[in-house]
């Protein structure tokens, strides 16, 4: 291995872009075996969860992707019964997208699921201080493309 090629693989943006697609990677994995739910329709589940009655602009932002990535997400979720578009009676060119009775159950049990799901992948992991650190590069990103844009 290169001396170039081992500065990479030891560097701290590699090892942070490693361990988020493990994480994703294994979420995906539980999700879809226990809960029918990939682990992209369940972020979307998730924000509407959180935020109530919302756009598909406001779900794109959230989930910084683009919003075809999240039309054919909002639709394949309704054509499972999980959610609800509605005309915005604000906007007459927007929907309101919501869960329905079927769509909350599913994310409360997915996420309280994934939350008690222990597969071993953050063994020995201080919990607090990743956050912590995390908390600042979130930050520190959220500074310098708000900078940027």
């Amino acid at each position: 291995m290169t001396d170039a090629l081992t500065s990479i693989l030891n560097s701290t943006a590699f090892k942070l872009h490693q361990a988020t697609l493990l994480v994703d990677r294994s979420a995906d994995a539980y999700l879809r075996r226990e809960h029918d739910l990939g682990y992209a329709h369940f972020l979307v589940l998730l924000i509407v969860r959180v935020a109530g009655p919302t756009s598909q602009r406001a779900i794109a932002a959230s989930l910084d992707v683009s919003r075809a990535s999240i039309t054919q997400r909002v639709t394949a979720l309704s054509r499972d019964g999980l959610l609800v578009v509605t005309p915005d009676p604000d906007d007459s060119r927007a929907h309101l997208v919501d869960l329905t009775p079927v769509g909350r159950d599913r994310i409360d049990r997915a996420w309280r699921g994934l939350d008690a799901h222990d597969d071993g992948l953050d063994d020995g992991v201080d919990d607090t201080a990743l956050a912590g650190q995390l908390d600042i590069i979130i930050a520190n990103g959220r500074r310098l493309l708000g900078a940027s844009s």
